[in-house]
């Protein structure tokens, strides 16, 4: 069954946005009748049926609710670098369909993208990938997308929680060691921070340190910054 966001599932008929109007109507080229489930993002899903089609307009009669899906455990809040063109839209479906649960795009002194990919129409643009990605995996949340940070205001927002930043220096644990150790503390939630491709500067590294992100290294290559996002977001969901 095909599967549609749809913000409100509050009465008996929904419209479905722009966006996935086109998609039921120019891509699936459904029409009246077809069955179709609905979810908010927030845990929600309703099955229906297409009531009517416009030229863009998209009209489902809700038949009943869905049992409401509970919000994926542990929550892992990911932090991260932003990577250019089709290596973030990877990062961001991936992302998704592990279940973060939130999105921070954080600025680097060594940061590679500029403020055309960090403005508010691209954070939108953004949200349609995670939707995209939701759809396809079964997930009835969404992560949340928060608006770009420095670094210093990212780790004074997060004050608090556990987390783990990935590390370059041969001496720094491997991740499975810390992720263990955070999950015998009985943390169900943490941050993960992933810096750019140039690596943290000493004083961003030292920053994080001192409010106790704990330095994690994946392997022994240099990894790409959406590679290693994924890679920490998987092994932080499949372990705490």
């Amino acid at each position: 069954m095909h599967r549609f966001f749809a913000e409100n599932l509050d009465g008996s008929e929904v419209v479905l946005p722009d966006g996935e109007a086109h998609h039921a109507l120019h891509v699936l080229r459904l029409e009246r009748g077809a069955e179709v489930e609905l979810f908010d993002g927030q845990g929600a899903a309703a099955a229906g049926r297409v009531a009517r089609t416009g030229r863009s307009e998209v009209a489902v009669t809700i038949e009943h609710l869905l049992p409401v899906q509970t919000r994926p455990a542990p929550a892992v809040h990911l932090a991260f670098a932003v990577p250019k063109g089709k290596r973030l839209d990877w990062l961001l479906e991936k992302a998704t369909e592990l279940a973060a649960a939130s999105l921070q795009p954080v600025v680097f002194e060594r940061s590679v993208a500029g403020g055309d990919e960090l403005h508010k129409g691209k954070l939108d643009r953004w949200r349609t990938h995670c939707i995209a990605a939701a759809k396809q995996c079964g997930l009835n949340f969404l992560p949340e997308i928060l608006p770009p940070e420095g670094l210093a205001n990212v780790l004074r927002d997060r004050a608090g929680l556990p987390g783990l930043f990935g590390d370059c220096a041969p001496d720094s644990p491997n991740a499975y060691e810390t992720l263990q150790s955070l999950r015998a503390d009985g943390h169900r939630q943490a941050v993960v921070l992933v810096g750019p491709e140039g690596g943290l500067t000493d004083a961003e590294r030292d920053a994080c340190l001192a409010t106790g992100l704990k330095p994690i290294r994946l392997g022994t290559t240099t990894l790409r910054i959406e590679t290693a996002a994924v890679a920490l977001l998987a092994a932080a969901t499949a372990i705490l």
